[in-house]
């Protein structure tokens, strides 16, 4: 594995870690905002009922980090493509809620329109996507 130039860790774990620190920051960013009334109300990993999916990830996330400073980096993917996944299945019944408000009726579908999904799920994708890629670095980027 070839070496960061920077920090002289391993290419494939300094890409690793910042997936990971993404994977974290992405449990603080919005997942989807609602206006109502003039105000906007952002709901996030830590808002109402979301509380253990922020918990788990935030513990997966520090399992990855883990991982990479142990060097074990198939593991450190496999852990990747489970929060990818899971990431995923979540983003996944998010849309198809949103579909179904949207398709109740008028009123519904007016209301639908006050509802917009936040870019937690860009960092969160991105991390995950990077945790997953992390081994495969110096493939992607090799040395000039």
């Amino acid at each position: 594995m070839e070496n960061c130039s920077i920090c002289g860790a391993p290419k494939a774990q300094v890409a690793g870690m910042i997936g990971a620190v993404l994977l974290i920051i992405g449990c603080f960013v919005p997942l989807f905002s609602v206006t109502l009334l003039g105000k906007t109300l952002s709901v996030s990993f830590f808002s109402v009922g979301f509380y253990l999916y922020g918990e788990v990830l935030i513990v997966t996330s520090l399992v990855i980090i883990g991982l990479l400073f142990a060097r074990k980096f198939p593991e450190a993917q496999g852990a990747g493509i489970a929060v990818f996944v899971t990431i995923l299945v979540f983003f996944s019944d998010a849309l198809t809620g949103y579909n179904a408000i949207r398709d109740m009726g008028v009123i519904a579908s007016f209301a639908a329109g006050f509802f917009s999904f936040g870019y937690a799920w860009l960092v969160l994708f991105a991390g995950a996507i990077l945790v997953i890629a992390a081994p495969y670095v110096d493939r992607l980027f090799p040395a000039k």
